[in-house]
């Protein structure tokens, strides 16, 4: 009789404590910062990139770098894989060609809970040069200060930026360098 009055004293416990376990697990999804990523490119002259972030989350962010990312397309990726023998799971993708735009001066970092920010960089002649040399298919990224990397959707660069590619590296303009 009474191992199980313990038993049951022992199950209440731990649905007493898998409840609490849910419930935290909701506080901390319902809390955490959720961003969404926008990023698009004018035609006008000057071309611009305009960056456009939104905190869906009640936690206030700062941002601490934002990149600019390339690929090749996605069938050409496979084909390393296979190509190298590794599992898929081992294999890491890497992406050499990553662009880090110099944002504006005072460009506010930091998003409030429920709000955003939008961010326009200037594209100068030698940053229009690198977009229309880099790979295919672009996306921005944004880091936040405890590591986690934030993407917009992997997007094909816009066609006029093809004229630029045939012309000559110009000098001079902002660095590739972060």
């Amino acid at each position: 009789m009474p191992d199980n009055v313990a038993r049951i004293i022992a199950g209440a416990s731990a649905t007493f404590t898998a409840s609490s376990m849910a419930i935290s697990y909701a506080t901390y999804r319902r809390v955490r910062p959720r961003l969404k990523v926008r990023a698009y490119f004018t035609i006008e002259v000057p071309h611009h990139l305009k960056v456009r972030v939104r905190n869906h989350g009640q936690t206030a962010v700062k941002v601490t770098k934002v990149a600019v990312q390339f690929r090749e397309i996605l069938y050409k990726d496979l084909y390393k894989r296979l190509r190298m023998r590794l599992p898929i799971g081992e294999y890491s993708y890497t992406y050499k060609h990553t662009w880090y735009p110099r944002l504006q001066e005072g460009a506010a970092m930091d998003i409030a809970a429920f709000g955003g920010a939008q961010w326009d960089v200037k594209l100068s002649d030698k940053n229009l040069w690198i977009l229309a040399k880099s790979r295919r298919y672009l996306r921005v990224s944004l880091e936040l200060p405890s590591g986690a990397v934030v993407y917009n959707r992997w997007r094909r660069k816009p066609g006029w930026l093809e004229d630029y590619a045939e012309c000559e590296a110009p000098t001079g303009g902002q660095s590739q360098e972060p």
